[in-house]
């Protein structure tokens, strides 16, 4: 019967997910429950001869992989140390390269570090402070117009004259930063309209998400002051610090206000503001590479639970990956139905006798597939939409639309292809016309050898929308990479959206197979 064998289907689907999450969860967690610490076997970037080796100063890390952020400074500090570079999107897997002696090191702002040491489970790390001889730069705000700027500097300039700046560093950045003390309350007005800060959301103490998602940091204190000052609301948006200079260029913020040190080379791209700001570059290492501490395990519940605990239940995180799922559901399925409606079209075009329609056709099509997907995202956000007001989402819901309507256009293309033409015709010798022809006979035979690789670009559609947050959208991905920031877990918040994916495009698949049946049975159980 067909019901037992989707039930079965349905339960080793399940058992499968629960196996992944058990296999991957128990490999992943170690110390603390929460992650893997010592020297891995397999990793190979650390040769024999400098395991004994304890780092002690900057210069010991000459010769030798340190990992940085792309689009920050230290990139080039390395270079100075004479240290060589490996690029991390995100702390939290830096660090844990770190502790697997695949790199030697990481190196960040001197408070990020300092937070980070004093987080919980970080007690094999310390970090090495780079010297001001060798490294030190201000921080400043960027935008592209000169009128924010000269405003924001009039600002900084009375909020140093008469000590709230002294104020808010030492609650921030002096001594050793906590993350979780309350942010002041600051009024805003917004009879002058918002104003669009760009920030990472992902730098403590600077700028990240604190008790119930809310932004908090040095950074943010400075972006709400000023909309205060200038009577305006706030409208933020996070993303990656490689996205920020683009996105302040093509103008979808007015001000960027961040852990950003300014630099010549930025100059030339961008405006500064005068520095709010001063910080020594650190590298956070191991204290002692040879060192493997064994801990008395305490069991995967425990573990699991411990997890949980503090990647959702604290603070609310939770809420983060629902909202994330929100996103990533509404780009997901507005895409797909807007690219269905487009791939009708193309396909229509893509089946024309004109050579020049097809021609056109298929060289869309080829284009579009041809492009990287997050490269067509980059494009359709800073270059077809670049001046325009139009909401993230919406950009969004189009590049995918682009992406979906080439591939169904395509699909729906060759399944018509494959339609026998003598049915066609048969169709034409009783009466019918041939738009009748198309939709009697072509159509629902076409529609039904579609839909399996039309399920399939659904669910890679779902997938593929992980890379939206390069344009400053909180998506189910960009949320777990929010939460890695702040409690420092690399594992949990992968493997807990990846079993979301999973549960999801599985849901999806199950329903699109009902679809499939109700076409090709009319709905009757075989």
């Amino acid at each position: 019967m067909m019901i037992s064998g989707k039930a079965r289907k349905a339960a080793v689907s399940l058992f499968a997910l629960a196996f992944l999450i058990i296999l991957l969860t128990g490999c992943a967690f170690n110390q603390d429950g929460i992650i893997a610490t010592g020297r891995d076997a397999d990793a190979s970037a650390v040769d024999e001869t400098t395991l004994a080796e304890t780092f002690t100063g900057y210069t010991d890390f000459a010769s030798k992989q340190i990992g940085v952020n792309p689009g920050s400074v230290f990139d080039q500090v390395t270079e100075q140390i004479d240290a060589i570079p490996a690029y991390y999107n995100e702390m939290p897997t830096a660090v844990e390269d770190v502790r697997k002696n695949r790199i030697y090191g990481y190196m960040t702002d001197l408070a990020v570090a300092k937070v980070f040491i004093e987080a919980p489970g970080n007690e094999d790390l310390q970090y090495i402070v780079v010297p001001a001889e060798v490294f030190t730069a201000p921080m400043g705000a960027i935008s592209a117009s000169q009128k924010t700027i000269d405003l924001f500097n009039m600002f900084l300039s009375e909020i140093e004259a008469d000590g709230t700046m002294d104020d808010m560093k030492s609650r921030w950045l002096e001594t050793a930063p906590n993350p979780d003390i309350p942010m002041p309350e600051i009024p805003l007005t917004g009879e002058n309209g918002p104003l669009r800060i760009a920030t990472t959301a992902a730098t403590i103490p600077f700028s990240f998400f604190g008790e119930y998602g809310e932004l908090k940091g040095y950074c943010i204190e400075l972006a709400l002051r000023f909309a205060a000052k200038e009577g305006k609301s706030v409208e933020f948006s996070a993303m990656d610090l490689s996205a920020f200079i683009p996105y302040i260029v093509s103008e979808r913020a007015d001000i960027g206000i961040d852990a950003l040190y300014i630099t010549e080379e930025r100059m030339q791209s961008v405006l500064f503001s005068e520095p709010y700001a001063n910080d020594l570059a650190a590298i956070i290492t191991l204290k002692d590479f040879t060192a493997v501490e064994e801990e008395e395990d305490e069991g995967f519940i425990q573990r699991l639970r411990t997890s949980i605990e503090r990647n959702l239940i604290t603070d609310n995180r939770w809420r983060l990956i629902v909202d994330g799922l929100g996103v990533t559901l509404l780009i997901s399925l507005a895409a797909q139905i807007c690219g269905t409606i487009f791939g009708c079209f193309v396909c229509y075009l893509l089946t024309r006798k004109s050579k020049p329609v097809r021609w056109i056709a298929n060289l869309y099509c080829g284009l579009i597939r041809g492009t990287p997907v997050v490269v067509l995202l980059m494009i359709t956000y800073y270059i077809i939409f670049g001046n325009t007001n139009i909401s993230n989402i919406i950009i969004a819901i189009a590049a995918f639309t682009l992406v979906t309507g080439a591939i169904t256009g395509q699909t729906l293309k060759g399944a018509i292809d494959t339609v026998d033409e003598v049915e066609i015709e048969a169709a034409r010798s009783i009466g019918f016309s041939a738009f009748r022809a198309f939709t009697a006979v072509t159509l629902p035979q076409a529609v039904r050898r579609a839909m399996p690789g039309y399920t399939g670009g659904f669910v890679e559609l779902v997938k593929l929308t992980a890379i939206v947050g390069f344009i400053a959208i909180q998506d189910l991905t960009r949320a777990a990479n929010i939460i890695q920031s702040r409690t420092f877990d690399v594992y949990f918040p992968l493997l807990l959206i990846a079993a979301i994916y999973l549960i999801i495009t599985t849901i999806f698949i199950q329903l699109f197979k009902l679809v499939i049946n109700k076409i090709n049975y009319g709905g009757e159980q075989k």
